[in-house]
């Protein structure tokens, strides 16, 4: 880092230091300092640079904390209150990713207020159903009883229809029988009475009826 043939300029001063001709080092244990040999400036009023406006050299010493920043014609002190250009940077670029993480932060806490919005529907949309699932479970139920008894009634009609079935058949053989009964009794009784009538007609000596 070159630090000869610069101008320095005090930032909390607000002025122009001098011009460094020369520059030492000191060492003191593990501490060092830049012993700046400069020329000080006067009559700069005009913004003007001149030979004229140099006069006698002056040595100052600046601490590597003290340095600001080294530009390609001047050197910027910050005397241990202003921080380092890079730090400045890099606190320029912090901040700048801080609003970016504020920005993106934003939008993520805009996105799970959708989604919890969203999660609230689907929880009542649930909510709703389980509700209509438990009026089918009931209708469900209902079915399957009534489904029971009308297939123990039908059992029960299939029952009796067969019993019907029996019964008309029973009927019929009744009625054969009855019939049967009837035309025996009917042909007895006019067996019997032609008898009756031959016996009466013999004991009268008349002709028989045949039999």
């Amino acid at each position: 880092m070159q630090l000869v043939n610069k101008f320095v300029v005090s930032l909390p001063e607000g002025r122009i230091l001098g011009y460094v001709t020369d520059i030492n080092v000191e060492v003191s244990g593990d501490q060092y300092v830049f012993i700046f040999k400069m020329k000080a400036i006067e009559n700069v009023s005009r913004g003007e640079f001149h030979s004229g406006m140099f006069s006698s050299e002056k040595k100052v010493k600046v601490k590597p904390s003290d340095i600001v920043n080294v530009g390609p014609d001047v050197i910027v002190l910050g005397d241990g209150k202003v921080p380092p250009l890079r730090e400045i940077e890099r606190l320029a670029q912090i901040s700048e990713e801080y609003n970016n993480l504020v920005r993106e932060l934003e939008k993520k806490e805009e996105e799970i207020k959708k989604l919890r919005e969203e999660k609230e529907k689907l929880e009542r949309e649930l909510e709703e159903l389980k509700r209509k699932l438990r009026r089918l479970e009931v209708l469900e139920d209902d079915f399957d009883h009534l489904k029971e008894q009308l297939l123990k009634q039908e059992g029960q009609l299939e029952m009796a229809r067969e019993y019907i079935k029996l019964l008309e058949g029973i009927r019929h053989d009744i009625d054969s029988i009855k019939a049967n009964i009837e035309n025996l009794i009917s042909g007895y009784i006019e067996d019997i009475m032609r008898k009756v009538v031959n016996d009466e007609l013999n004991a009268r000596g008349l002709k028989r009826t045949p039999i």
